[in-house]
């Protein structure tokens, strides 16, 4: 009878290193695996909560500047607010040019503070005319902005200007457009403006002057025809009569 031959395992410490090895490896990438994940889930929560609560809002909108204008006014008329507005997403040019449209406003500088407050530092701009249309009121700034004055509480601020009269606000717009360009040493000799559209000349306008001169002007001409030089030049040339009409292509006056 044959004997089976065996075969001799040789153990070899060099393998059972390296299989423990590659078990301590796993493990370590499994624990890295877990304190990402753990690390990413708290930052994500963390942001979470940072968007949700006010620390990501504007905190104040503070308004230095005004004098005729009420800081309310504008604060309600733009689109940042506070403890709604996210503060990050506030760009500081934007809200420059927003609030640079609104009326009486000529100029506005906005800085912010990494606190999340917002300050804007005005300059206010002056009044150029007012309105009545439909019994309501429209005040009119040097920029050719616009307004409708429902509590009339610039009303006093305005009056010291020409008032506009007869317009629709159609005309108005293209009046004050054209009536901005208009010289301040000009316009500070008006002291009414009437609107008077004649079958042939439907952009007619009166100008009263303070020293009861009458000035007749077509909206799309006046602010080339009133410019300072050429207002002197026919003053000096003409300084004893009451109607100036310059409908035409020259000047024409009588009393």
């Amino acid at each position: 009878m044959k004997r089976r031959k065996t075969t001799d395992i040789k153990y070899n410490e060099h393998d059972e290193n390296q299989v423990l090895l590659m078990r301590k490896k796993l493990k370590r990438k499994k624990r890295k695996r877990r304190q990402r994940f753990v690390i990413i889930t708290v930052a994500l929560l963390l942001i979470i909560a940072f968007f949700l609560s006010d620390l990501s809002k504007v905190k104040t909108i503070k308004i230095e500047g005004c004098q005729k204008l009420d800081s309310d006014f504008i604060i309600e008329n733009i689109s940042v607010k506070a403890h709604s507005t996210f503060y990050f997403n506030v760009d500081g040019d934007e809200l420059k040019k927003e609030i640079e449209k609104l009326i009486f406003v000529k100029k506005a500088d906005v800085s912010r503070s990494l606190l999340g407050n917002i300050t804007v530092k005005i300059q206010e701009e002056d009044p150029a005319t007012y309105c009545y249309i439909d019994n309501k009121l429209y005040v009119v700034d040097q920029d050719g902005v616009i307004q409708e004055d429902l509590e009339q509480k610039w009303l006093s601020y305005v009056q010291r200007m020409p008032q506009s009269m007869n317009f629709d606000m159609e005309h108005l717009q293209s009046f004050v457009k054209e009536y901005v360009k208009i010289p301040s040493d000009v316009q500070n000799q008006i002291s009414a403006i009437i609107f008077e559209p004649a079958d042939k000349d439907q952009t007619k306008c009166r100008l009263e002057l303070d020293d009861g001169k009458i000035f007749y002007v077509r909206i799309e001409n006046m602010a080339e025809q009133l410019t300072s030089s050429h207002y002197y030049m026919i003053m000096k040339q003409y300084p004893d009569y009451r109607y100036y009409d310059f409908l035409g292509q020259n000047v024409y006056v009588y009393n």
